[in-house]
């Protein structure tokens, strides 16, 4: 999991990093005193979790966790704090989690197994070369147009594909066959196998005759981009550079 930790104290910040680092050896966790500098991380890095401290020398924690949920509605938000008796306003907030300092291994634990909104582990970034990722690792098809074709699903955000539009992606025509029906089901074979494989099920939907992303499956960069986030706009020129003979149009929409 990916974390942000914001607190006045670099002493806090330090404790609660340690803290998350034995809990999560293999997540990714930034910590920080300045709050420009963790809305800047925020809305430049895919965050699972924040930990925000209530008394922030420049603001209050309930006021950034009002601002986040404007603009991050699906962030998942856990205040600390020396100071009980702000827990109902916390709660009022629908943050998905209060804890009370000392913060301990036992109490961030328990924080973590009652997470608002759950935590996906497959990330794909569609700016730049497009790439899937599990738990931090590329993922790797077993045929080679599987990605391809994941990647064209993923452009579709969630709405249905049917046979002949993979058949005209992979082959620029819609000449139907038994030899590519069938190399077409064994791609979205492939692709639900190599998800199986490291316990993502569920990622493809079907239908008869199509198939669709199961959008909340993913975290993605480019849906993220959709909702609000902010993209460097280096990188809003290169979506999906490998596949730029389709990825175009999308491309060119993003700068419509």
């Amino acid at each position: 999991m990916h974390t942000i930790t914001v607190d006045d104290e670099q002493p806090a910040v330090n404790s609660l990093l340690r803290l998350l680092r034995q809990v999560d050896p293999c997540g990714q966790h930034a910590g920080m005193v300045h709050t420009d500098q963790f809305l800047d991380y925020i809305n430049t890095h895919d965050v699972d979790i924040a930990f925000i401290d209530v008394d922030l020398y420049d603001t209050d924690g309930l006021s950034l966790t009002k601002k986040l949920a404007k603009t991050h509605p699906e962030l998942n938000v856990i205040l600390y704090t020396g100071h009980p008796e702000f827990k109902p306003n916390a709660l009022d907030l629908f943050v998905s989690g209060y804890r009370v300092n000392p913060v301990t291994r036992a109490t961030l634990e328990q924080a973590l197994t009652h997470l608002r909104y759950p935590i996906r582990n497959v990330r794909v970034q569609c700016f730049g070369f497009f790439e899937v990722f599990v738990n931090d690792k590329p993922l790797k098809f077993g045929r080679k147009d599987s990605k391809e074709v994941f990647a064209y699903l993923v452009d579709r955000r969630g709405a249905q594909v049917s046979d002949e539009m993979i058949r005209y992606l992979l082959w620029s025509e819609d000449e139907d066959n038994d030899k590519k029906r069938s190399y077409v089901r064994n791609i979205i074979y492939d692709i639900r196998n190599t998800f199986a494989s490291v316990g993502i099920e569920e990622i493809i939907i079907s239908h008869p005759r199509y198939y669709c992303i199961n959008v909340n499956k993913i975290k993605c960069d480019y849906y993220d981009w959709l909702k609000g986030k902010s993209v460097p706009t280096v990188q809003l020129h290169e979506y999906m550079e490998q596949f730029s003979s389709w990825s175009l149009q999308t491309k060119n929409a993003i700068f419509a």
